[in-house]
């Protein structure tokens, strides 16, 4: 059943573009987090499918580009060994992690899928594969996990994860702290027509 979010929508006008590849799957999930992140951001494409033309992706992509996803350095052989993939961004698939420079990130790229579609988005896209990566320090306690499960206590939402990078890297905590709150109603709006 369609749902009203507007109230749950509070405009931020981030300073990094933000580029969404969300996977066709989670384009219809009703607990997916993406809906609130596209409508809260001032600046942020949605792209959906699995393997995109290369051409396109380069143009979305630009210059700047950095990939908001674990270090996978050689694919995971099992579900299991995704799942146990450590949250690490990092600028070149053998450095060691660091932060990015201040400036660097002009468009944060972010995929939406379970782990195991979003490593099979990340292979079947090759200018993904080659794209710097960089670390997320101190991650807040997840809220999605009343929707969603999660095997892990640092499983993020895309919205989530995204509000997290962009306030690390335009070093603004507060701007993005709105965003996070209309989330958190949202949870409990689920929450509560889950109980009814």
């Amino acid at each position: 059943m369609s749902a009203c979010l507007c109230d749950l929508v509070t405009p931020v006008d981030n300073r990094i573009e933000v580029l969404i590849l969300q996977h066709p799957l989670e384009a219809h999930e009703a607990k997916n987090s993406v809906a609130l992140l596209a409508l809260g951001l001032a600046r942020v494409r949605l792209e959906i499918g699995e393997r995109f033309d290369a051409q396109a992706l380069s143009e979305w992509l630009g210059a700047g580009a950095w990939l908001l996803y674990p270090q996978t350095p050689m694919p995971p052989t099992s579900p299991q060994a995704v799942e146990n993939t450590k949250f690490r961004l990092l600028p070149e698939p053998s450095a060691e992690p660091c932060r990015a420079q201040a400036g660097a990130v002009t468009r944060l790229v972010a995929l939406d899928a379970t782990w195991r579609k979003s490593l099979k988005m990340l292979h079947l896209n090759p200018l993904l594969m080659a794209l710097p990566r960089l670390a997320l320090q101190d991650l807040p306690p997840p809220r999605y996990r009343a929707m969603r499960r999660a095997r892990r206590a640092d499983q993020l939402s895309t919205l989530e994860a995204v509000c997290t990078a962009l306030a690390q890297l335009e070093q603004d905590a507060a701007r993005y702290r709105p965003m996070l709150e209309g989330f958190e109603r949202f949870i409990a709006r689920w929450q509560a027509r889950a109980a009814r």
